[in-house]
């Protein structure tokens, strides 16, 4: 009864929000797209950031003169031109970028994919021109590059792929300009001498007090898929691959010394070792691509940001960084993440097959890894269970797009070794009803054996029995307009499901979604930009219909002047802690639920074009999940950025959390990540990274944990590094790191590891 109950309750509001949303778009007004024509030219362009090369001549001149976000298709304030022109080998791309303030440019010197948030031109592409995925290649004043993939399917942007390409760019007495070449060899499209047309836009990002995005189109804001809107542009009739074989070797060399600082008299370890390897891609077809690696490189060279991990109860997640896997990931996207490579620990090799073919689309990759390591998923807590014994992932993927608003998709993977296996398939559709108004639907299986009797590392306790195999299901109906975000929500997940090659870290449990969210927009005169009033309520049961939580969020955010953005945000909560008995699977009596309410505030501005600060603090309630009681929780966040010069960068970030109970202190966790680099130039820089980690416990109030966690626990990493690349894949780094901690045991941090590394790489194209 209370299942039937629940699923009348979700029919009604997706009747009622159906309804609602449909009123609204009954008065949207469709945008006239205009085609472009992109001329051929036989000449090479230098790539100098001059625009003085003859070809650009004849190219096609494009301006830039209408700001549709966050103003709704008014003219720029500045002028932007772009032209564009191809010779059968390249796409060329040229902008001169007017400021009638120079001096308050915001670009610098940094690494690649590193500054977004500053003066940029670029141009996005889909070559396939069937509104799914784009390509989007974006150049600073320095001629920095910005590139990634935006999924239509999941709404996200994916900026850690790197694709090859060329630009510069310079600053000027009026601006800057720049010059980009981008090879069809790093581009996956429809192969052929016929005309072919292909969906762009040019876009400059100009942050000043608000931050303009400048395009050459308008934008419909009762249209939320804004790769749908992008106009047609015609030609490359001349396009060809090139060379479709890139052979990449890499060559690692490093000495690791260690030491067991909590045994007196422990002596240096000392370990050398030098790893070859050698990375394949081979384009197959223009839609076509075979990635192969043996004995790769599969260090993440620079270390992942920091992170809390103290009361913690679910797993952590980590961004994926490595290029074979990087590589097409938008293949196997769908509503969950089901691929999450960055389980595949240290593998030995792996193959990866992509390609497409008019609305089909495939992925297809094996990699065998010298670990085994997943995320056992809980209802009230996960755990990451980590084993020495190699194991095989794969994954396979087939997408079909039936139309523009209709796709349909097939996703499966698979872990195994010699003692255990996880297989799972899903199958997922999105359908645009109308141009606001969006269905999501997926399902879910998955079969799970572990006959191991030593699983490995157990890290967060989550005992709850296996079932074997089970589903999971999810629903949803999305409304995004220009005054009104909408989400009704449902999903289950079964008790034994496992997604061991994704990151699910929740099973056995019953969700339900409302969210609405209300935008307001600025006038010519109004102080702030943009702002916003969003609440989401979620409530969530296991597979029995025991209770585990219900939150209801609300949110105010304001952009406003000098880039700022203020977020105030109150919680209000009912959670169930963890369970007296943990081999017990029951909720219901075998735990204890605790009334949560919290504030939030933050706020950011940026005061001068080289300085960008952040300030959050929150307080109120907070379960203590080792004591497994009500506690009191406040937690300072504060974040510091300055461009020093055009080539200093200094960033700063520091997490302070501190738990009381019982009227007594808890724990307090300080995190503090510093990261310094000098950019000589777009190619080669030096940096170095402190992360600080400082966790004290009081013994006398944490009667749930044993004595080896109370007290202090301390760590420092550094890391100093060299690195000049000519291109994502042909490298070279330089480095040195090193960890140090300290427990009770010890009066001061001791160095436990040092590592001295080297890496060479070089992309061959032949």
């Amino acid at each position: 009864m209370p299942v039937l109950r629940s699923s009348c309750i979700f029919a009604t509001a997706l009747v009622l929000f159906t309804v609602g949303s449909q009123a609204a778009y009954a008065n949207t007004t469709p945008i006239p797209e205009g085609q472009l024509n992109i001329p051929y030219a036989s000449q090479t362009i230098t790539i100098d950031g001059e625009i003085d090369d003859q070809a650009w001549q004849d190219a096609l001149e494009v301006s830039l003169n209408i700001v549709n976000d966050p103003w709704e298709n008014q003219p720029s304030p500045v002028q932007t031109r772009a032209k564009l022109i191809e010779n059968g080998e390249y796409i060329y791309i040229a902008f001169i970028a007017g400021d009638p303030e120079p001096e308050n440019i915001m670009g610098y010197l940094t690494d690649r994919d590193s500054s977004w948030h500053g003066d940029l031109v670029g141009i996005k592409l889909d070559t396939f021109n069937n509104r799914r995925l784009n390509y989007k290649f974006f150049v600073n004043p320095f001629g920095v590059q910005h590139d990634g993939i935006t999924n239509e399917l999941t709404g996200q942007s994916n900026n850690l792929w790197d694709g090859f390409w060329q630009s510069y760019g310079k600053k000027t007495a009026d601006g800057f300009q720049v010059e980009m070449a981008i090879p069809y060899s790093t581009l996956n499209f429809k192969p052929g001498t016929d005309i072919k047309t292909w969906a762009i836009e040019l876009v400059r990002l100009y942050p000043r007090d608000e931050r303009l995005r400048i395009s050459h189109i308008p934008l419909d804001r009762d249209n939320a898929c804004w790769i749908c809107q992008m106009p047609e542009i015609t030609g490359f009739q001349q396009a060809k691959m090139g060379s479709n074989i890139k052979l990449t070797p890499s060559l690692v060399a490093s000495q690791e010394s260690s030491r067991d600082i909590f045994t007196p008299g422990s002596d240096w370890q000392q370990e050398d070792d030098v790893d070859a390897g050698l990375s394949l891609s081979w384009g197959l077809s223009a839609d076509t691509q075979l990635d192969a690696t043996i004995n790769p490189d599969f260090s993440n060279v620079e270390t992942d940001s920091a992170q809390l991990t103290a009361n913690k109860n679910f797993s952590l997640f980590y961004d994926e960084k490595r290029a074979f896997f990087l590589e097409n990931a938008d293949y196997f996207a769908s509503n969950y993440n089901l691929v999450h490579t960055r389980n595949i620990s240290d593998p030995d090799y792996g193959v990866k097959l992509t390609g497409r073919d008019n609305n089909h689309s495939y992925g297809v990759f094996i990699a065998n890894d010298t670990q085994t390591s997943y995320i056992k998923p809980g209802n009230l807590s996960s755990s990451l269970v980590v084993s020495d014994k190699d194991s095989h992932a794969a994954a396979i993927s087939y997408r079909y797009e039936q139309s523009e608003d209709l796709t349909f998709g097939v996703t499966s993977t698979l872990r195994l070794n010699e003692d255990y296996h996880n297989a799972l398939v899903s199958m997922d559709s999105k359908y645009r009803i109308t141009d606001s108004n969006t269905l999501i639907a997926q399902v879910m299986h998955s079969d799970t054996r572990d006959e191991s009797e030593d699983v490995g590392i157990v890290l967060l306790s989550n005992q709850e029995e296996d079932k074997g195999d089970d589903q999971a299901f999810k629903l949803a109906l999305e409304h995004d307009s220009e005054f009104w975000q909408l989400g009704v929500r449902h999903q289950q997940i079964g008790k034994g499901f496992r997604a061991d090659l994704g990151y699910m870290t929740r099973a056995d449990f019953k969700e339900s979604q409302l969210e609405a969210k209300r935008l307001f927009y600025g006038t010519g005169d109004s102080v702030w930009t943009e702002a916003n009033i969003s609440s989401e309520w979620t409530i969530r049961h296991n597979e029995q219909d025991e209770f585990i939580s219900r939150e209801l969020i609300t949110e105010l955010q304001i952009l406003g002047p000098y880039l700022s953005e203020i977020d105030l945000e109150y919680q209000q909560a009912t959670k169930t802690g963890l369970r007296f008995n943990s081999a017990d699977s029951r909720i219901l009596g075998n735990s204890e639920q605790f009334d949560e309410q919290k504030l939030k505030f933050y706020g950011e501005f940026q005061p001068t074009p080289g300085i960008f600060a952040g300030l959050g603090y929150q307080f109120g309630d907070q379960i203590d999940y080792n004591n497994n009681r009500l506690g009191e929780i406040s937690k300072i966040t504060t974040y510091l950025q300055i461009h020093a010069s055009d080539h200093l960068y200094f960033d700063f970030y520091q997490n302070y959390i501190k738990l009381e109970a019982d009227k007594a202190e808890v724990y307090t966790e300080n995190l503090l990540d510093l990261r310094i680099s000098y950019q000589f130039d777009v190619k080669s820089a030096l940096k170095l990274s402190l992360v600080y980690s400082d966790i004290e416990r009081n013994p006398a109030n944490n009667p749930g944990l044993g004595d080896d966690y109370l007290g202090t626990n301390k760590s420092l990493s550094s890391q100093l590094i060299y690195s000049y690349k000519l291109n994502p894949q042909s490298v070279f780094y330089l480095g040195y790191s090193d960890n140090s901690a300290q427990d009770n045991s010890l009066d001061r941090l001791e160095r436990r590891q040092k590592t001295f590394f080297c890496k060479v790489s070089y992309s061959w194209m032949p």
